[in-house]
């Protein structure tokens, strides 16, 4: 007590004028409309400002949440897409699934780590064997080909994307017919090339590059890129394709893994005709 009654003593002319300078502006605010309309205004603006941060706030930590709830929504919108099954009987129309059987199934993942700038670049998954990954499912998203899965653990996936030089797929140029092997050189990750395209074949700059659908892991027709360059490799019958990706695979974050249900039933009938054939 004795100490605040010194503080007191000590700064009492500062404290007399600090409520001086209270006082004023109180009378000031109470008898000016001017000032008093300001003060409103100024006082808005700076709840304004503040509830626009805390909204902003707010919006970003819910976007992982909301980004979750949109990849399990198009999870669902393409497991219900018309080229996931195939007709049961070609001589009925389709009134109901029990006509068409699923061929492909979709599962939702995120990318939790990749690489880009090795020669045997890999991603890694969030979805792993409970939730139903194998081994060389097919994985794409939104803008098309992604890769397929290598290993698998109880909860998490890698996969060999595109863009590693183990990595081969059946790619076709839309336009015109003509399938070669997609292949990357191990350089650009933008880029990838389509070999054993022969020369006749009337590849354009601009042309769409998709997957043939040939080795039962992808759909046919998934996007895999655009024809960039197109030139010749001399003394031989084929042409050089470059494709630039529509992934760019520094900036992957959602994928759908996927699951050909008659995958066994092709495989097993191929094996068989090679066996036959020998």
């Amino acid at each position: 007590m004795r100490n605040f009654i010194q503080f007191l003593v000590k700064y009492h002319i500062f404290i007399f004028f600090l409520g001086l300078q209270v006082l004023c502006f109180t009378l000031i605010y109470q008898n000016n409309s001017f000032h008093e309309a300001s003060f409103v205004n100024s006082s808005n603006t700076v709840v304004g400002t503040i509830y626009r941060w805390k909204s902003n706030v707010t919006q970003y930590i819910e976007l992982q949440r909301v980004n979750d709830e949109l990849a399990a929504e198009n999870e669902e919108l393409r497991n219900r897409l018309q080229g996931t099954f195939v007709n049961v009987n070609d001589h009925f129309v389709m009134i109901n699934d029990t006509l068409r059987r699923r061929k492909y199934w979709y599962k939702t993942a995120e990318v939790i780590n990749s690489s880009i700038t090795k020669q045997l670049n890999y991603i890694t998954i969030n979805k792993g064997r409970s939730e139903g990954i194998k081994p060389e499912m097919g994985v794409i998203n939104t803008n098309g080909l992604v890769g397929v899965v290598k290993d698998v653990s109880e909860h998490f996936s890698t996969v060999i994307p595109i863009i590693n030089l183990k990595y081969t797929a059946s790619a076709e140029i839309a336009r015109i017919g003509n399938f070669g092997l997609l292949k990357w050189d191990g350089e650009d990750f933008r880029y990838s090339y389509v070999q054993d395209i022969p020369r006749y074949a009337n590849v354009q700059e601009g042309d769409t590059v998709v997957t043939r659908g040939a080795s039962a892991i992808y759909p046919k027709g998934i996007p895999i890129g655009v024809v960039d360059q197109v030139s010749e490799i001399e003394g031989s019958n084929f042409q050089k394709i470059r494709v630039a990706l529509n992934n760019d695979f520094s900036k992957l974050r959602y994928v759908y893994v996927v699951e050909n249900l008659l995958k066994k039933e092709q495989k097993d009938l191929e094996t068989e005709t090679a066996e036959d054939a020998q």
